[in-house]
């Protein structure tokens, strides 16, 4: 199974294992409770499943910025990703970090970077190009790359990432 990108654009950040990712949005579900209005649903639903469309772009990052500020408040103890099944590669996890945001960083700037550069396009293409998770690499992130982003909205879609 290939890693997980995050595509904006002309742009494919690679951010993770798909069960890095998988951790990424479970522990975020998790903990959900703890955010201001206990719904976090351009992360937990839009990011994890869809696509985000540049409109929201300011409240993605908001959401996202109060995962990171919850997580960052939730310490890694010895054996804590044993739940995970995460396996021995990692990709996008920093496993020896203290808290829960440290671990998940590369995962959080990729997504602060996409967005940027997804405003450059609207910059200077004139309109947003939507963000979301794909596959990174092989035949799945050609597939991805180019399938139509109705596909994405269809109401009870697996995300292609877990492909």
């Amino acid at each position: 199974m290939s890693d997980v990108g995050l595509s904006a654009g002309l742009l494919l950040k690679q951010i993770g294992t798909p069960r890095e990712v998988a951790a990424f949005f479970e522990l975020i579900g998790r903990h959900k409770p703890k955010s201001a209005d206990h719904s976090l649903a351009l992360v937990t639903d839009r990011l994890y499943r869809r696509t985000v469309p540049g409109e929201v772009f300011d409240a993605l990052l908001d959401q996202l910025h109060e995962c990171q500020r919850t997580l960052r408040s939730v310490p890694i103890t010895p054996g804590f990703w044993e739940e995970f099944d995460l396996g021995d590669r990692s990709a996008g996890l920093d496993r020896s970090a203290s808290n829960l945001a440290d671990a998940f960083q590369r995962i959080f700037f990729a997504i602060d970077r996409c967005v940027e550069v997804a405003r450059l396009d609207k910059k200077n293409l004139g309109y947003f190009r939507p963000l979301r998770l794909q596959a990174f690499e092989g035949p799945k992130s050609y597939e991805h790359k180019y399938m139509p982003l109705e596909d994405f909205e269809k109401p009870d879609m697996r995300p292609i990432w877990l492909e």
